[in-house]
């Protein structure tokens, strides 16, 4: 696992799961859900790119 790609997944987990814990709340503030929801987002696409970075040399051809 890249660095890329174990960082991105933690920004992803801790993003998700402010996004669900400040969702349980009784008022819950639309920016903290908003945010967390972004921090989803960005780990998910991080670790997207970073799993394609990964695959790179196994796909590019061998001369």
């Amino acid at each position: 696992m890249t660095r890329l790609t174990a960082i991105s997944t933690v920004v992803g987990l801790l993003g998700l799961s402010t996004a669900m814990l400040s969702a349980l709340a009784s008022q819950p503030p639309a920016g903290l859900i908003v945010l967390g929801l972004a921090g989803f987002g960005f780990g998910m696409l991080g670790a997207v790119i970073g799993a394609a970075a990964a695959m790179r040399p196994i796909i590019s051809p061998t001369r």
